[in-house]
């Protein structure tokens, strides 16, 4: 009993982790992809 427990905390730990990892990877891509495009805007209104 107490081993299927451990597992299931391991196998809830690992989803955890997994959805931490993407959505830190998620936000910090949409960071470096709005970086450019305020870039071209910023160009564009200053012609």
């Amino acid at each position: 009993m107490k081993k299927k427990r451990e597992r299931q905390n391991d196998f809830f730990k690992e989803i955890l982790i997994e959805l931490r990892e993407s959505i830190l990877f998620e936000v910090a891509w949409n960071i470096l992809m709005f970086i450019p495009r305020m870039l071209l805007r910023l160009i564009k209104n200053i012609r």
